[in-house]
């Protein structure tokens, strides 16, 4: 445990991994021409308030990407992750998180552009795509297309369903008295319900469900923002004060509480928005849009909404209300930001958005984790992959926190890796056009 601790601190996460992340995002905020701070209406334009609607076929629509990649990313990192992020490194990890996540957008934009350029149409009008098809086809490397699939296998069941069932888990035993094992069985069955069903079912669901339980959090959260309303100017003053503290400089840039700061920052930034890890293309690459411009501008918009949105305001809650200097961990730590608003009901609150969040994060990453299999093992694999998937559920819903956390850390790093590597190499092909017209087509 302290070997693992150690390669996720000092080398998956610490200042190489940081400085390649940040690199990678601004080289690509340059190349696209700044246009996640520029035009960031303009992109809510055409995706949020586009007109498009669903073609009624079985590919997804661009809406549904959105939802059910959403839903793979607002999960327990929203809640618990961010929490967890500011009691170890800070309130200035917030800050970092912001940077994380406008870099991660154009990031973003990059990696399912040419999800979209690669992708396959198969015989029934549906679309299969992912990182490994423009790793193999595009940079030309099998094996290292081959490592994604394997990293993302292992991702899938790490942070995408054993580190999400572990805080719905914790939440439920928390808040309800309820049993581990049977937190994990109900989790299982809604999760079962979902991934058998395919990737439109997803897109159905999700298409419902994350826009009513992201409207809920949010109203929570702004509740808890201003009956603190007064303390937010000394909030942000913490979090700017925090993310450039270099106190204990003498020790090392990365024994620094700036370091700190900024490696929990993008720990938890990443975790919860997947920018750069490649997982997201798969679902984007599903989608009944053509254009690769145009699908781009739902996976920039989904990593702002996860991350600038949802993340900030769990962080606003845990700041305002001093929750963060309690000593508990995540989960626990955003419980009480919510007390001082809901009183005895925090808890259930929290629980049950916890729950939600939880189980469609498990579903959203099965189709990660199936789509890699079918990859690497062909599709007669895919319902093994998901059987196992589903009682691995159970089984995450009361092992040990601390090594799933790390594990989840370790596979998100792997898989960023050969995925990084993979859109240094092909950036020339990455296109966009910003302007207030149609831009179907263009270069």
């Amino acid at each position: 445990m302290d070997i693992l601790k150690w390669i996720n601190e000092k080398i998956i996460w610490g200042a190489p991994m940081i400085f390649i992340m940040l690199g990678t995002g601004v080289f690509f905020t340059v190349k696209l021409r700044f246009f996640q701070f520029r035009r960031l209406g303009f992109i809510m334009k055409s995706t949020l308030f586009s007109k498009k609607k669903d073609d009624g076929g079985k590919a997804l629509s661009p809406f549904q990407t959105l939802t059910a990649s959403l839903a793979t990313t607002l999960g327990t990192g929203n809640i618990v992750a961010i929490g967890s992020a500011i009691v170890l490194g800070g309130a200035g990890a917030v800050f970092w998180m912001w940077v994380s996540a406008f870099l991660g957008m154009a990031t973003s934009y990059a990696e399912n552009y040419l999800g979209m350029k690669y992708r396959s149409k198969n015989p029934d009008g549906t679309y299969t795509g992912g990182a490994f098809y423009y790793i193999r086809n595009g940079l030309g490397s099998g094996k290292l297309a081959a490592a994604f699939g394997f990293f993302c296998i292992l991702a899938s069941v790490g942070m995408g369903n054993m580190a999400q069932m572990n805080a719905m888990s914790s939440s439920l035993r928390y808040s309800f008295g309820c049993p581990e094992p049977l937190s994990g069985i109900i989790a299982a069955v809604c999760v079962g319900a979902m991934v058998f069903g395919g990737l439109k079912r997803l897109g159905v669901i999700t298409e419902r469900l994350i826009p009513v339980i992201s409207a809920i959090y949010i109203l929570g959260c702004l509740w808890v923002i201003f009956a603190n309303f007064a303390k937010i100017p000394d909030m942000f003053l913490q979090i700017f004060k925090g993310a450039f503290d270099f106190r204990a400089m003498g020790g090392g840039f990365c024994g620094s509480a700036m370091a700190k700061s900024m490696s929990w920052g993008f720990r938890r930034g990443i975790f919860s928005n997947e920018a750069g890890l490649g997982s997201s293309v798969m679902l984007h690459s599903a989608s009944s849009e053509t254009n690769p411009q145009n699908q781009s501008m739902w996976a920039t918009m989904q990593v702002f909404i996860d991350t600038v949105v949802m993340c900030s305001l769990t962080a606003f809650a845990v700041i305002l209300t001093g929750a963060d200097r309690a000593g508990a961990d995540g989960m626990k730590t955003a419980i009480i930001a919510f007390e001082s608003a809901f009183g005895n009901f925090a808890g259930a609150f929290v629980s049950v958005c916890i729950f939600v969040f939880a189980v469609t994060t498990a579903a959203g990453w099965s189709a990660y984790g199936a789509s890699s299999v079918e990859y690497l093992f062909g599709k007669g694999k895919r319902k093994v992959y998901l059987v196992i998937f589903t009682a691995l559920t159970v089984v995450g819903a009361w092992a040990d926190v601390d090594i799933i956390w790390q594990l989840a850390d370790l596979f998100n790093g792997l898989m960023a890796i050969p995925n990084i590597w993979a859109l240094l190499n092909l950036h020339n092909e990455i296109r966009i056009k910003t302007t207030d017209v149609d831009y179907a087509g263009s270069e």
